[in-house]
């Protein structure tokens, strides 16, 4: 008996990190802290990314 294996994963995060940096960068043009709106455009990337891993993985079952 032959053991499957799961097709590899060809989900990019590009929609979510394009999100992020426009979000962060807008952030930081509105406010003059950059800093901030760097902080902001990374962790709302790790986040929505994430979240995107989570409902494409449901999605495949």
């Amino acid at each position: 008996m032959t053991e499957q294996t799961p097709p590899p994963s060809t989900s990019t995060h590009l929609p979510e990190m394009v999100i992020a940096t426009v979000a962060g960068v807008a952030f930081g043009m509105k406010t003059g802290q950059y800093l901030a709106g760097i902080f902001i455009g990374i962790v709302l990337g790790v986040l929505l990314s994430a979240l995107g891993s989570r409902i494409r993985a449901r999605s495949r079952r």
